[in-house]
């Protein structure tokens, strides 16, 4: 007998925090002058963002010898091959592995890197607090990127007017 948990096929389970999160992940490139979202894939809950970089790098669509800020999920020597061979800058933060904790350039190296990616994380929390984008809406994953784009356009879009107004 098999066991089905919702109608959406494309969702995944993932733990998060010690508890079970059932749905989908959004990998985001924000434009770390403005906040403005450049792009983004939408994936199962379960995909780790190691494996996401390059789409999102492809989807965001940015010039040679950009600076790629990344949080330690992105942490991994294959992406910084990708980030190389594409002939961006280096910024993805430091991870500690087992047995192997972060020295102190490391730690330096993090908190620069964490200077500039508040304006990401900020565009996160607006999306999830005004936009309702901490539950998709739509079942499969076509729609839910669908969504992605739509809420994306929105924040866009009344962050140049916001940002008109100053």
């Amino acid at each position: 007998m098999n066991i089905e948990y919702s109608d959406d096929t494309d969702a995944k389970w993932i733990s998060k925090g010690g508890k079970a999160v059932y749905g989908y992940k959004a990998h985001v490139m924000v434009d770390s002058k403005d906040g403005f979202v450049l792009g983004g894939v939408v994936t199962p809950a379960n995909e780790t963002d190691m494996k996401n970089m390059e789409a999102v790098i492809q989807e965001g669509k940015i010039r040679p010898g950009t600076k790629v800020h990344a949080d330690k999920g992105y942490a991994s020597r294959e992406n910084r091959k990708i980030i190389s061979h594409r002939k961006l800058k280096n910024g993805i933060m430091k991870k500690a592995v087992r047995n192997h904790p972060l020295n102190e350039k490391e730690k330096i190296w993090n908190k620069k890197i964490s200077q500039v990616r508040y304006k990401v994380e900020r565009t996160f929390g607006t999306l999830k607090r005004l936009y309702g984008f901490n539950r998709m809406r739509y079942l499969s994953l076509e729609k839910g990127l669908m969504e992605f784009y739509l809420k994306a356009m929105a924040f866009n879009l009344k962050k140049a007017v916001n940002l008109q107004a100053v």
